[in-house]
């Protein structure tokens, strides 16, 4: 049965008629839905169902006719792929005074729709299995441009997704692009609130940088939306219906609350990492960091710095109000977690508090050693530096953390740093810092752990 949208009669008679030229076995069973350019269809085959997008009129003729003609042709390049992940591509091009474009029908669900009940313990494999699509396009030289929950269908299991919408990908080195830099009217072919500000507003140059940051905010604000089980900035959006420049302000400038008590802390400070505002600082990240199995590389790191893998639970408590008095008191509970943290590992530290880089900021030091392995090795000291500091916003106060992290490789001193997302000063503070410090480590060490020994 066809469940008509308000423009998709005329679209529907010709998939009818492009059915009937297909031959026998072939024939529309259901709209999927109407996207901005085209309504989707499933149609069954003699292969089994599939999606058929007829384009509307206005982005078939004309100007806009060969922008989308290219959009299809660059999207028949992948005819064929190996990605599990990625909708499949098989036929494409013109039929009567349409275009159209024939794809895999994906099993189950758009995610945007089910994310109230995804299973929190499915949330690492689905940003997995995204990732692993957007992988996929950057090893072709390709980026998405629109990863989002509401373009990802997801299996009734909520054990497989498939990321679609492959109109919008891009050649990362293609310096112009089909219909998006034309004529210095720049308009982004995206969702505002899944965009970050360095891609919403042009404020970089097409190239690697601004399609790398754009891939890890996206696949952040997916994460983001598994976590909280809303869309990213949802009641803000509320808020501004009448106001779309409140909005794209809200969307610059704010940096979204990631937390949560029932999902492992490495993926609560992922999602934070990604959708910070600064571009730079985000693009430290690499899409494979969303995959899976660096959770279980992670593990190994710790254990080879002398931890156990059993998880802890991190709490604190504080209530001050002074800035002065703020920082040394969260500073004291950051400490104590840490340290407790480490105990629960197996591992007693040896930990000092000292004055930070201005009056507002401490910096908190843990040093222990490694397990030796055997009679005559070497036990290399370990050294975790954390500097805890206040800032002052227009929007409020903000904690900022940042961690060093020094020991020895191959008896060659090594150090890696990470700067993370500031942090508004809200109840609850205290325990989302010492989270974001104690998954800042297991990140950290899991860098460590990665160097070769030629470095």
């Amino acid at each position: 049965m066809i469940i008509n949208q308000p423009n998709s009669s005329e679209s529907i008679d010709i998939a009818r008629r492009w059915c009937a030229a297909k031959g026998n076995g072939w024939s529309v069973s259901a709209s999927l839905g109407e996207g901005g350019t085209a309504p989707v269809f499933e149609v069954m085959s003699p292969d089994g169902p599939k999606a058929l997008k007829i384009y509307d009129a206005k982005f078939s003729l004309g100007e806009q006719g060969e922008i989308e003609k290219k959009r299809i042709d660059q999207q028949l390049d992948l005819k064929g792929h190996d990605c599990p992940f990625l909708v499949q591509i098989y036929e494409g091009g013109r039929f009567e005074n349409r275009l159209f474009l024939l794809m895999g029908r994906a099993p189950g669900t758009e995610l945007e729709k089910r994310l109230d009940v995804v299973p929190r313990n499915r949330i690492r494999q689905i940003v997995d299995q995204v990732a692993r699509a957007a992988i996929f396009l950057r090893d072709r030289g390709l980026c998405h441009r629109d990863i989002k929950a509401a373009n990802v269908f997801i299996s009734d299991t909520f054990e497989h997704c498939t990321l679609l919408d492959i109109s919008v990908i891009r050649n990362v080195s293609d310096p112009i692009g089909l219909g998006t830099d034309h004529d210095g009217q720049l308009p982004i072919v995206a969702t505002a609130r899944y965009s970050p500000p360095e891609y919403l507003f042009r404020l970089l140059e097409p190239g690697a940088d601004l399609w790398h940051a754009l891939n890890v905010y996206q696949l952040g604000a997916l994460l983001h939306d598994l976590i909280m089980r809303e869309p990213l900035f949802q009641e803000e959006y509320k808020k501004s219906a009448q106001n779309r420049y409140r909005f794209a302000w809200i969307i610059a400038t704010t940096n979204p609350t990631v937390t949560a008590n029932d999902v492992d802390r490495d993926l609560v400070l992922t999602a934070q990492r990604s959708l910070d505002k600064d571009w730079q600082r985000r693009s430290v990240l690499a899409i494979e960091e969303f995959l899976s199995d660096t959770n279980v590389q992670q593990h190994h790191a710790l254990q080879v710095l002398g931890l156990e893998i059993d998880s802890g639970t991190i709490s604190g408590q504080s209530d001050l109000t002074t800035n002065l008095q703020r920082v040394v008191e969260i500073a004291k509970v950051l400490d104590g977690s840490i340290i407790l943290y480490f105990r629960e590992k197996g591992v007693t530290v040896r930990h000092e508090t000292h004055p930070g880089p201005n009056d507002v900021s401490r910096l908190l030091s843990f040093k222990w050693t490694t397990p030796a392995v055997g009679d005559n090795s070497a036990r290399p000291p370990v050294e975790l530096k954390v500097t805890l500091q206040l800032e002052k916003r227009l929007n409020g106060s903000h904690f900022a953390l940042s961690l060093e992290l020094h020991t020895q490789v191959n008896a060659k001193d090594m150090c890696r740093q990470l700067a993370l997302p500031e942090l508004l000063d809200q109840a609850g503070i205290d325990t989302s810092l010492t989270r974001q410090a104690i998954s800042g480590f297991e990140q950290l060490a899991l860098k460590i752990n990665q160097v070769s020994p030629e470095q």
